[in-house]
Formats: structure tokens, C-alpha cells, sequence
């Protein structure tokens, strides 16, 4: 029993981690505020669960702070980009193609697979240095590759960005101070092994 509550026993261990997952959410959701920012604050918030999940030792505020400022402009200019993409394939499926027509489909299509994609962008960011061409051409290649995580990954976003606050107000406040970090943190368990995957298929 003493163990369990030493330094290096498990509900230690479990109320550390449970710290650092609070401390980061809500550097994440200060980073948010101007939203142009928001694509620096995600590869930021992953290049620190990423780096949690392999049991990497770090400094969460430190880790964040010079993830954020060293992506800081190729993650801003793919959040943009994807903004302006997908107001104007909104705008084009509402406005331009009539309800009934048979471009709607295919307009459906794209941008779910886009939406599929970009949950792998802001974490590539995060873990390969690489031009924004590449990274956005990789992440569509795993989205189309690995269907099922893709899936799963956007059931998890779903549920921690929809369900649990509108569904499940009982767990608003836990959610507001840690929504965003656990969701990261979860979900970087298959980031991790979806691009470990693919590295060794490289190598």
C-alpha cells in the first residue's frame, strides 16, 4: 500500500498526469483566443500528449511554448487555409448547388474526406518537420489508408466536442478544464501507433 502513494506509485503518478492534462488545456484554450492561432495551439497541444503517451520527460508549459512558436506560421497558414476552404465549399453547396443535384454527393464526399484528413495535420506538425505540401499530402494518404482509424478518431473529436457538452452538462465543468487536453491525449495513442506504422514501412 505504501507504494501505491509513494513518488513513483500509481496515484501519484495517475494525479501528476492529471496536472500536467489541466495545465495544458488551459494553455491551449489561452492560445486559442485569437483564432488565427488556434491551428499553432492544436500542433502545440499535441506535441506535448504525443510526447505523453511515449512517456517522454517533459516540461508541459515549456514543451507547449516552443511547439506553438516554432510552428507557429505553417500551422497558421494551413488553419487559414482550411477556414477559407471549407467556408467556401459551404458556400458553394448552399448557395450555388441545388438540393436535389447530383454534385451535392460528391461535394459530401470531399469534404469529408478533407475534415478525415486534417485530424492528422496539426499532429504531423507536430511530430515530422516538413514542408506544408508534404504534410498535407501525407495526411490525406493515412485518411485514405487507415479508414478505420480515421473513423475512430473523428468519433472520439465528436464525442468530446459535441456530446459531452451538450449532451452531458453534468461534466461541463471537468470539461472546460480538460475537454481538449484529454481528447488529445486519447487520441494520440493511435496517432502514435498509425504514424509509427508508416515510418517503419519507410524504413
Amino acid at each position: 500500500m505504501q507504494k501505491v502513494f509513494n513518488v513513483d506509485g500509481r496515484i501519484f503518478s495517475t494525479l501528476s498526469k492529471v496536472f500536467d492534462l489541466l495545465i495544458l488545456n488551459i494553455l491551449f484554450l489561452i492560445s486559442c483566443v485569437p483564432i488565427v492561432t488556434i491551428g499553432a495551439s492544436l500542433t502545440a497541444l499535441y506535441s506535448v500528449t504525443l510526447k505523453m503517451v511515449r512517456n517522454e520527460e517533459l516540461f508541459v508549459a515549456r514543451e507547449f511554448r516552443s511547439s506553438f512558436i516554432s510552428n507557429l506560421k505553417q500551422s497558421s497558414i494551413i488553419w487559414v487555409a482550411a477556414l477559407l476552404f471549407f467556408a467556401a465549399l459551404i458556400s458553394i453547396g448552399h448557395f450555388v448547388v441545388p438540393v436535389n443535384s447530383l454534385i451535392l454527393f460528391p461535394l459530401l464526399l470531399l469534404a469529408t474526406i478533407i475534415l478525415l484528413s486534417f485530424m492528422y495535420v496539426f499532429p504531423m506538425i507536430a511530430k515530422f518537420k516538413n514542408s506544408s505540401f508534404h504534410i498535407l499530402k501525407n495526411a490525406l494518404f493515412i485518411c485514405l489508408h487507415s479508414t478505420a482509424y480515421s473513423i475512430l478518431l473523428f468519433i472520439m473529436t465528436l464525442f468530446f466536442l459535441v456530446v459531452i457538452p451538450i449532451y452531458i452538462p453534468k461534466l461541463l465543468f471537468i470539461w472546460l478544464f480538460l475537454g481538449f487536453s484529454v481528447s488529445a491525449f486519447l487520441k494520440s495513442f493511435l496517432l502514435e501507433k498509425v504514424f509509427n506504422t508508416y515510418v517503419k514501412k519507410q524504413h
